[in-house]
């Protein structure tokens, strides 16, 4: 028979318990507090390595706004020290405007805690307002005077410093371990001491306050040069091997393009060099698109007035006839050739084929002729009502002129007009100038590039 406990015994044993509870308890606690902690701060971890990698996407997104809108404000100022019309020099003003807001919003994004006091920040958002003024000061029926231009140089010869010194930041930008929040945090390495250089530049403001010509000109939804009947599948294989000239044991494969404006084939073919791929309409068998196999290139042995000729025979033996070579650039050792029709001495700019000509051996590479089938139709063309001399008058005094043909040229709102082409050249840049044949108005400036990717008209 067990023996019963004394009050005394009874009292520290629950003291014992009591002992135990307690220990539990606080464990319990200790481990609920630890778990809560360490919880806590891999939540602050995640939250500030998403923090982390959302600045850095949000800093590399405006790095690269900013070369891109910095690029169009240089273009577009650049384009404004040779203007002399009245509505091209408020187009380029306009661009600028344009640029300069979207490059001083991408610029703030790197000097948070300065924005004010940034000299970077402040040059671009003058060149805006500054844009802004000479606008409204051309529409309310006032001209740009001489100290204006100088002040359009100055801008412009800075804007294009800054595109220098951000493009040169690439490299180190697009290292796989280069970090825009520690490059900004500690002002150090070549993006801070770059950001630095630019806050020292001291620059003169007012007081008061950017392919080959029209070879993107693609405007017009209808395809007006296809013409006769619709081609079946084993028409389109007729046409592929003439365009190929392959006997018919050559494999082609034929298949339904999506249709767009007009319907076409998607075709895949091998050639003893290997796989061509080309895109067939099927109204008439015009051909839209044409790829073939490049070779291991050996150096460049042609000239490019060779390249011209064999662009001009080809795409004349696909029945496109009357085309000359109005634009070549070599990148890569092919050449970009742009060919438009000709007629009485106009060349007709909306009718582009481009060809790509292997610069080795002068072999076919490649064809593209949207801009010919939705632009070519037979044209009657006017007389200009300006003469050449006349034109020419329009132009900036401060482009030397070398060179004039006319041409009619794609114009907004799916237009065309007829137009003198100048070519001319201040220092070392190069411009194509348009001029209205029948106004005589400054319409359009291009200036070239001599770029990686070969001559690029901005």
């Amino acid at each position: 028979m067990q023996r019963e406990l004394s009050y005394e015994e009874r009292k520290s044993k629950r003291r014992e318990v009591a002992f135990v509870v307690t220990i539990v308890i606080l464990t319990a606690l200790s481990v609920l507090f630890t778990t809560l902690f360490i919880t806590a701060k891999a939540s602050e971890t995640r939250a500030n390595e998403e923090y982390r990698a959302l600045a850095e996407t949000t800093y590399r997104k405006s790095y690269y706004s900013l070369l891109y809108n910095v690029d169009g404000l240089e273009g577009a100022s650049n384009k404004l020290t040779v203007a002399s019309g009245k509505a091209t020099r408020q187009e380029y003003l306009a661009d600028m405007t344009a640029y300069a807001t979207a490059a001083a919003e991408n610029m703030s994004a790197f000097t948070p805690e300065e924005t004010g006091d940034s000299k970077m920040l402040k040059f671009i958002n003058q060149t805006g307002d500054f844009a802004k003024y000479l606008d409204d000061k051309l529409n309310k029926g006032g001209a740009i005077t001489d100290a204006d231009r100088r002040t359009i140089e100055e801008i412009n010869a800075s804007v294009a410093e800054i595109k220098r010194e951000l493009a040169a930041l690439s490299d180190e930008v697009e290292r796989s371990d280069f970090s825009f929040v520690d490059a900004l945090k500690e002002r150090d390495g070549e993006f801070g001491e770059t950001l630095a250089a630019f806050e020292s530049k001291e620059i003169d403001y007012p007081s008061m306050i950017y392919d080959g010509p029209f070879s993107d000109s693609l405007s017009v939804r209808e395809a007006k040069a296809l013409k006769g009947e619709e081609i079946d599948e084993e028409g389109c294989r007729r046409v592929v091997r003439r365009i190929l000239d392959v006997d018919k044991n050559t494999e082609i494969s034929v298949r339904n393009g999506s249709k767009s404006v007009f319907e076409c084939y998607e075709v895949e073919a091998m050639t003893p060099l290997g796989r061509a791929y080309l895109t067939i309409a099927k109204k008439g068998g015009f051909p839209v698109s044409v790829n073939l196999p490049e070779v291991s290139s050996t150096g460049t042995h042609i000239e490019a007035k060779d390249a011209e000729r064999y662009a001009e025979s080809y795409v004349r033996d696909l029945g496109i006839p009357d085309m000359k070579a109005v634009w070549a650039s070599l990148y890569e050792n092919v050449y970009y050739i742009n060919l438009a029709p000709e007629r009485d001495g106009v060349i007709l700019y909306p009718d582009l084929v481009k060809v790509k000509v292997a610069a080795d051996n002068g072999t076919i590479v490649g064809l593209e002729s949207l801009n010919y089938i939705y632009n070519h139709v037979d044209r009657t063309l006017a007389d200009p009502v300006v003469t050449e001399q006349e034109a020419a008058e329009a132009i900036s005094e401060y482009i030397d002129l070398s060179s004039c043909r006319l041409a009619l040229v794609p114009t907004k709102g799916d237009g065309e007009a007829l137009a003198y082409e100048f070519y001319g050249t201040k220092g070392a840049d190069k411009y194509f100038v348009y001029v209205d044949a029948s106004s005589g108005e400054e319409m359009k400036i291009m200036r070239v590039l001599d770029g990686e990717r070969g001559l690029l008209l901005q």
